[in-house]
């Protein structure tokens, strides 16, 4: 039981509690876009890109997120004085949420700057006086976007707002334990707890610039601040391929089995999403 009153603990008994912290490293962000916004981006040549690894576009442009920012939360407040003489009171009236920011590194085709310039464009559809400006491959048709007498009009927020999510997992996400208590017998994957954040109704609000210089070389990276309706956070435990049984390596002298759910490797096993040698000292 919690107490103010006790301040001393056997380093035993905390060990495994200051061994589990979560580690920054660790997370991926989710942009399943869809509606309007997806065919927009199919218009303008997003989606026919060939992107390697078997990914499609989107999923390389969440898997080059550098750095997010996990929101937090605040209260708007009100101030009441006099109830009690001598007393100022504050009390919420509503949730504030504030941006989250997420930096992505700039790939060699461009795509990162492409897929969040064209979503502003989605928000902010140009018009001439003979309609709509279209768009290609190459982006916005360019003899239509230089007209003097162009204007912006602004789309519903049904149209371009989008659910994206952050989940937060450890680097014991999809790895091998034994399953028994002793260690000997077998091992499968067992999976940690994932922290997910589901953004209601976010959308880009502030693409910031991105510096480029001859002095020294380092990856160009794009900043983008987004704003969203609310957020909440749901705890789960992703679902992979069938869990893997492999022998005891500790008391049996055998060759790790190929691993059925990635055929294109022998004898490793995915370990934070990354594929790693299999220790055959695993415990």
């Amino acid at each position: 039981m919690s107490s103010n009153t006790k301040l001393y603990y056997p380093i035993e008994s905390i060990r495994n509690t200051f061994s589990k912290v979560s580690s920054t490293s660790f997370y991926k962000v989710a942009f399943p876009i869809s509606g309007g916004l997806k065919d927009w981006m199919k218009e303008i040549g997003l989606y026919k890109l060939k992107v390697s690894d078997g990914l499609d576009p989107i999923e390389a442009i969440e898997l080059l997120c550098a750095g997010a920012i996990l929101p937090g939360t605040s209260f708007k407040m009100t101030e009441t004085a006099g109830n009690r003489q001598g007393i100022l009171e504050k009390y919420p009236i509503f949730k504030q949420y504030p941006e989250v920011a997420l930096t992505f590194y700039v790939d060699t085709n461009h795509n990162v700057v492409k897929f969040f310039e064209e979503w502003s464009n989605y928000i902010t559809p140009m018009y001439t006086t003979n309609g709509k400006v279209e768009a290609n491959d190459n982006g916005l048709v360019v003899k239509q976007a230089k007209k003097e007498n162009n204007y912006f009009k602004m789309r519903y927020p049904n149209d371009y707002t989008q659910t994206i999510y952050i989940s937060k997992f450890e680097r014991d996400l999809n790895t091998p334990k034994p399953t028994s208590k002793t260690g000997k017998g077998n091992y499968a994957y067992q999976n940690s707890p994932v922290l997910t954040y589901e953004f209601v109704k976010a959308y880009p609000s502030n693409i910031i610039a991105s510096a480029v210089s001859y002095e020294g070389t380092s990856v160009l990276s794009l900043t983008v601040n987004f704003v969203y309706n609310r957020y909440f956070i749901t705890n789960g435990t992703p679902t992979f391929d069938k869990s893997l049984i492999i022998p005891d390596l500790k008391t049996s002298n055998v060759t790790p089995p190929t691993v059925v759910n990635n055929p294109n490797t022998n004898s490793n096993l995915n370990i934070g999403g990354i594929d790693q040698g299999l220790n055959p000292n695993i415990a």
